[in-house]
């Protein structure tokens, strides 16, 4: 839980944010405040995360305050409230995470919350407290599997196209509503790495208030573990200091297995294990935009360990590599050449027939 402090010249105004904070979680207030002097008083002994600070006070303005504050608690993430817009220019000049305007909307102080759980989420992947950062890494994913706490064998799950997941006697899981699958995908995208319930809601309700959001969070969740609870797995999804996770342990992916073979550069038998892997980009079907960068990421390093394979590789390897190349790159008009090339070493005069028409509609296509 975070540690928050409040500098209000207004008792009024501090009770609503007090009683706000408490409504949305998550935030422990640790002091609250009328004077600036009192606040940089006891601000390095309770060393908060966030300070919730007013622009308009007598004496000393928050904006002129701000700097002393943050030299005393260099940690803490500074968010200024004030019941005049005319600061925001100067407000966001300090480098401040949010600017919040009286009176104080729950939805805004969420999407605030939300930002300062995203900061937090990439200061813990640089210093490496995390085995995954904000996207899925090839490391982290191509790690060995954690061991599960009970003698189960693993769900099965398919990213790499649609994503589908399968209890172990095959049968395919179905979901509840759309929004309870993409909760599952997203916390399973994050799957070493804890989620802060504000990420959640920034990135699959952003449209919603923020009390209706979080009801919608609760009854997806519910939904995904009565799913879970159905086929015998009761606590895949993990709760904690105001964070959700997916017990990773308990599900196996076609994505791991993919990212085994890519991390030895596809050598050998192995490139044809992952050609046959990769049946479409990373949640093609459901093309979730908080996926987008990993979509990228990955499809970037399929072809580069492709293209390498393609020099040591021996004809029949090299044909289903090409084919693969044209498929996951169309455009590439070089690939059907080379391919046309193994084909006719292979004497196939109508599979050279085939790409060469292939090429051409390509062209055509593009042009």
């Amino acid at each position: 839980m975070w540690r928050a402090i409040l500098i209000d010249d207004e008792e009024i105004a501090l009770d609503v944010m007090d009683i706000m904070l408490n409504e949305v979680g998550g935030v422990e207030v640790a002091g609250r405040f009328q004077l600036v002097a009192e606040a940089l008083a006891q601000c390095g002994a309770l060393q908060p995360d966030l300070i919730f600070l007013d622009i308009e006070m007598p004496g000393v303005s928050g904006l002129e305050a701000a700097g002393a504050l943050a030299a005393s608690c260099p940690d803490a993430e500074i968010v200024f409230v004030t019941a005049y817009d005319q600061y925001a220019i100067d407000a966001y000049d300090t480098d401040a995470i949010g600017y919040l305007l009286k009176p104080v909307a729950k939805d805004r102080l969420v999407r605030v919350l939300s930002r300062y759980a995203n900061r937090q989420a990439k200061k813990e992947s640089r210093s490496g407290d995390s085995v995954v950062g904000s996207s899925l890494s090839v490391a982290g994913l191509a790690a060995e599997p954690e061991s599960r706490a009970e003698d189960k064998p693993a769900l099965s799950l398919k990213v790499l196209g649609s994503m589908e997941l399968y209890a172990p006697d095959g049968r395919l899981l179905t979901w509840r509503t759309k929004k309870t699958k993409e909760l599952f995908a997203f916390l399973w995208h994050h799957r070493r790495q804890p989620v802060y319930k504000y990420a959640i809601l920034e990135h699959l309700w952003p449209d919603d208030p923020a009390e209706r959001g979080q009801k919608l969070l609760h009854t997806s969740l519910y939904y995904l573990r009565s799913l879970f609870k159905s086929v015998g797995y009761e606590a895949v999804v993990k709760y904690g200091d105001d964070r959700y996770w997916i017990d990773a342990s308990s599900v196996r992916s076609d994505l791991e297995d993919l990212l085994g073979g890519l991390e030895q550069g596809g050598a050998g038998a192995d490139i044809k294990d992952i050609l046959q892997l990769y049946a479409g980009d990373y949640l093609e079907m459901e093309y979730y935009d908080w996926a987008s960068a990993y979509r990228i990421e990955l499809r970037s390093t399929l072809l580069s360990t492709m293209t390498a394979a393609l020099d040591r590789a021996k004809d029949e390897s090299r044909m289903l590599l090409l084919w693969k190349l044209i498929e996951v790159e169309p455009s590439q008009g070089h690939y059907y050449d080379l391919l046309a090339d193994v084909l006719s070493r292979s004497g196939d005069q109508a599979g050279v027939r085939q790409v060469h028409f292939m090429k051409e509609q390509m062209r055509l296509d593009e042009g």
